[in-house]
C-alpha cells in the first residue's frame, strides 16, 4: 500500500528519518515507521533459468530437399560404379588367368579387360568426388548435423518432405555466443515447440549472428517466411530470490533495496538487476529467502543515508 502525504508532512518525516540515520543504515521507531508508510515483504526462494534471445524465421525446405535428391542420386551412382568395378575386376582377373594358361584369350582381349577395369576405377573415383562435393556443400550450407541427415535421408527430412514438419532458422544477436544450444526450445508466444537439428555456419533468414536449425511440427497457421523469436536456455538453473520492482530505488546507476535487519533498523543493499523476472529482479547473492525488504518509502530511507554508498548485503548484522 502506498501512502501520500502533504508536502509539509513529507518534509517533517524526512527530517525524522535523516536524524535517525547512522553508519549506512536507518533506525526508526514504530511510530516513525508507521508515519513513513513503510511496509515489508518477505523474500521467497526462486529458480532462474538463464536464457538468450534468438530471432529468425520459418525456412523454405525446398532447397534442402532438392539437395537431398542430388545426394541420393550421387549415392546411387557410387553404388553402381562400385558394382561395375567389382565386375570388371573379376573379368580382368579371368582374362589374366586365361592368358597365362596357354593364351586361351588373345592379348587384345586381355588389353580390353584391363582398359575396362581402368575405366571402371575412374568412374568410381569421379562418382565419389561428385558425392564428396555435394556433402561438402551440405556441411557448408546446413551444418554437420543436417549434412549427416542429408546423406542418410534421416530426420527431419522425411517429415519435411511429407509436410508434417517445418524448418526454423534461429540466430543470436551479433557477438552473442551459446556454447551448447538446447535440444528443445519454444517460441516466445508459446505456440511453437522446437527440436534442435544442429548448428549452421552461415546466416539464416537474413539475421546475422550464430545460427541454429530447429524442427517444428507443421501447423495450419505456420507459413514459410513467418518470423519467429525464442528464448534459448543458456546455462544451468540458478537459485536465489525475486526482489519486487517496487522495493528497488536507484542511486548513481546502482540498484538499492532496504533490508530490515531488526524490527526498527533498515540497511541498504546493492543488488544486480541483470536478470529480470516477472514482478521484479532475480538476485542470487547478497539477499536470501526470508529476508524482509522495504516495499515503499525506500526512497525516503535512501535520502536519509546521505551520500554514503550502500553497503553490500554480505555485511549482515
Amino acid at each position: 500500500m502506498v501512502r501520500v502525504f502533504p508536502a509539509f508532512a513529507a518534509l517533517a518525516l524526512a527530517g525524522i528519518v535523516a536524524a535517525n540515520a547512522f553508519a549506512g543504515s536507518v533506525t526508526l521507531g514504530p511510530s516513525e515507521a508507521k508515519r513513513a508508510g513503510i511496509t515489508l515483504e518477505t523474500l521467497k526462494k526462486a529458480r532462474f533459468v538463464p536464457t538468450i534471445g534468438a530471432f529468425g524465421r520459418v525456412l523454405d525446405p525446398a532447397p534442402l530437399l532438392r539437395l537431398r535428391g542430388r545426394i541420393a542420386a550421387s549415392e546411387a551412382v557410387v553404388s553402381g560404379a562400385n558394382a561395375k568395378l567389382a565386375l570388371e575386376e573379376r573379368q580382368a582377373a579371368r582374362a589374366r588367368l586365361l592368358y597365362r594358361q596357354r593364351h586361351n584369350v588373345s592379348a587384345a582381349d586381355l588389353q580390353k579387360a584391363e582398359q575396362d577395369l581402368a575405366a571402371a576405377e575412374s568412374a568410381l573415383s569421379a562418382a565419389r568426388a561428385r558425392r564428396a562435393s555435394l556433402l561438402a556443400q551440405a556441411v557448408a550450407r546446413w551444418g554437420r548435423a543436417m549434412a549427416a541427415a542429408l546423406r542418410e535421408g534421416g530426420e527431419p527430412l522425411p517429415q519435411l518432405a511429407a509436410g508434417k514438419a517445418m524448418l526454423v532458422g534461429l540466430s543470436l544477436r551479433p557477438g552473442k555466443v551459446l556454447a551448447l544450444p538446447p535440444a528443445h526450445a519454444a517460441a516466445e508466444d508459446g505456440r511453437l515447440s522446437l527440436r534442435l537439428v544442429g548448428r549452421v555456419p552461415r546466416m539464416l533468414g537474413g539475421f546475422p549472428g550464430t545460427a541454429f536449425l530447429y524442427e517444428a511440427s507443421a501447423e495450419p497457421w505456420l507459413a514459410i517466411g513467418m518470423p519467429v523469436t525464442a528464448r534459448l536456455v543458456d546455462g544451468a538453473p540458478r537459485h536465489g530470490v525475486v526482489v519486487p520492482e517496487a522495493a528497488v530505488v536507484w542511486r548513481g546507476g546502482n540498484a538499492v533495496v532496504f533490508r530490515a535487519v531488526s524490527k526498527d533498523r533498515f540497511q541498504p543493499v546493492l543488488i544486480a538487476t541483470g536478470s529480470p523476472m516477472k514482478g521484479g529482479y532475480f538476485v542470487e547473492a547478497r539477499l536470501q529467502p526470508g529476508d524482509r525488504v522495504v516495499m515503499n518509502a525506500a526512497g525516503l530511507l535512501l535520502g536519509a543515508v546521505g551520500q554514503k554508498d550502500p553497503v553490500p548485503s554480505g555485511n549482515r548484522d
